[in-house]
C-alpha cells in the first residue's frame, strides 16, 4: 500500500518573456507572444544530403516569412 501526503512546493520554470525574428531581429514581448505575428521554422535533412542528420530551428516574423518563404514552400496544413 502506498501512503501519500500533500506537500506544497515551489517549482522553478522557464517562461518566455520575448521572442525575436532570427531573420530581421523584430522583437515580440509580453504575455501575448504566442499569438502575435511570428512562427517557428524547423528543417531536418536526410541522406544523402551534405546536411544529413542536422536539424535547424528559427523564429520568423510574418513579414520575413512572406518575403523569404511563402511562395517557395508548400502548405501542408491550414486551420482556416
Amino acid at each position: 500500500m502506498k501512503k501519500f501526503k500533500i506537500e506544497k512546493k515551489e517549482i522553478e520554470a522557464e517562461t518566455v518573456v520575448s521572442v525575436s525574428c532570427d531573420f530581421c531581429g523584430k522583437e515580440f514581448e509580453g504575455s501575448w507572444i504566442t499569438c502575435e505575428g511570428y512562427g517557428e521554422i524547423e528543417i531536418e535533412f536526410g541522406y544523402p544530403s551534405k546536411y544529413d542528420g542536422n536539424a535547424y530551428a528559427a523564429e520568423i516574423c510574418d513579414e520575413c516569412f512572406e518575403k523569404l518563404f511563402k511562395d517557395k514552400i508548400r502548405l501542408e496544413r491550414s486551420m482556416f
